[in-house]
């Protein structure tokens, strides 16, 4: 028989840590495992590997509304840092570790690094609120905080070269990266979003293993904490922690150990990913990342769960290139129903499937090759700061008018993306040269 607990709300607690925790009150059967600082996770007794697979909770990576994300050292010799991502009971992982288990396999050049977030382990707890599911994975550090960052240039072509192999890679092992949304939360988001959006993109840190472990700990921000108190005794049942824990700030600790070389991007939260061919398990849409036939699909032929293919991904990689150069989204304040108008003003031409809807506006955007050159030209104003030159830029341009077609037949595969001339031409630099070599030039 399931474990029963009070029912709480937010009034049941003497304090509060709205929008800067996860919910108090889903710590209950169901819900969130209680963990608190110096917890060591592991493995059932029963699996004999344990006492070699102990992780040591540090600090808070971040939280969502299935999962908490959490800065862990392993406690046997090599001390290494990690993450661990431990669902609510009622969530689970196994789908998203079978997926990163997946990606993993079609890692084939052991000099480069993988841009997919490396699945270091995964297990089981059992606790007061039921079992979850634990994935211990590496470090990354959230794209979306170090982009409002100054960075050059260079810098920030490697990030969108990282992401666009990742996307490459995802699509040879036939896996399409498509599934639920949540709009991004404080540092790590822990909940699966949909497509290629920069709340689930982040950078590895592997100077973080050149540090010495005090030092880091003394480095990060320091522990905010917020007691776990119901007003009631009889309320402060085993399911609930002793405090809830505000996530580190791990962006400014990146910026101190990692933002003098490249970054080495990762694509993380896999928990909705499926094959391609495959319906995602559910839909909901990212106005940043979602593709014009999904759009069209939900907004004007009300289909619920449309299909997700790797043309899907390929628009959202354009979109988070756009994002990752210019600093903002491709839509910035545009709700979901209003997205087919803006993607029509950007088009030269639109699929035969939108000419009826199209021809039923009152107030229909242009749509020709002049009016989506002037749409462009705007854009163009916003990326060109953060290019190298004018060539840089124009190139720039070229690629995203490619990518960002309303058609997904006529999209290129995320492979050919991989090897279009605005990456190519600094394909030497990406490979050999760190951004404080750059600056030297």
């Amino acid at each position: 028989m399931a474990p029963t607990s009070p029912i709480l709300t937010p009034d049941d607690f003497h304090f509060s840590s709205i929008e800067t925790t996860e919910d108090m009150t889903r710590y209950v059967p169901g819900g969130y495992h209680p963990i608190v600082i110096g917890d060591i996770l592991s493995p059932s007794a029963e699996n004999s590997e344990s006492t070699s697979r102990q992780y040591r909770i540090m600090h808070k990576l971040g939280f969502g509304s299935y999962a908490t994300v959490w800065l862990a050292q392993k406690t046997d010799s090599s001390k290494a840092f990690v993450a661990v991502k431990v669902t609510t009971a009622d969530g689970g992982l196994t789908r998203e570790a079978a997926m990163l288990e997946a990606a993993s396999k079609m890692q084939t050049n052991d000099s480069q690094p993988s841009h997919v977030l490396t699945l270091l382990d995964h297990f089981t707890l059992h606790g007061p609120n039921g079992t979850h599911s634990v994935l211990v994975t590496d470090v990354v550090a959230p794209t979306l905080s170090l982009l409002s960052r100054k960075c050059l240039p260079l810098w920030r072509k490697a990030a969108a070269h990282g992401l666009t192999q990742a996307v490459a890679d995802l699509h040879t092992a036939g896996i399409v990266h498509g599934g639920e949304l949540s709009a991004p939360i404080i540092n790590d988001p822990a909940d699966p979003p949909l497509d290629l959006h920069l709340g689930n993109v982040g950078f590895a840190i592997p100077q973080l293993g050149d540090q010495d472990p005090h030092r880091v700990m003394l480095d990060l921000s320091p522990h905010e904490l917020t007691i776990v108190l119901p007003t009631s005794a009889a309320n402060q049942t085993p399911s609930l922690p002793a405090y809830v824990v505000a996530p580190c700030d791990l962006s400014t600790y990146y910026d101190r150990i990692a933002l003098s070389d490249l970054p080495q991007t990762k694509i993380f939260d896999f928990g909705s990913a499926h094959e391609a061919g495959t319906l995602p398990l559910s839909f909901q849409c990212a106005v940043e990342a979602c593709a014009p036939e999904l759009v069209f699909a939900i907004v004007v032929e009300k289909t619920a769960n449309p299909p997700v293919e790797p043309p899907a991904d390929v628009w959202a990689l354009g979109a988070a290139i756009y994002e990752v150069v210019a600093g903002s989204s491709l839509f910035y304040r545009v709700g979901l129903t209003g997205l087919p108008r803006r993607m029509a003003a950007m088009a030269c031409s639109l699929p035969a499937g939108w000419q009826n809807w199209y021809a039923g506006l009152s107030d229909a955007p242009e749509v020709s090759p002049s009016a989506a050159d002037a749409w462009w030209a705007s854009r163009r104003e916003r990326l060109r700061p953060n290019c190298a030159d004018e060539a840089d830029t124009d190139a720039l341009i070229t690629l995203l008018r490619k990518v960002l077609v309303l058609d997904p037949a006529l999209r290129p595969m995320a492979a050919e993306v991989v090897q279009d001339p605005w990456f190519l031409n600094a394909a030497p630099m990406l490979k050999h040269m760190n951004v404080a070599q750059y600056q030297s030039l």
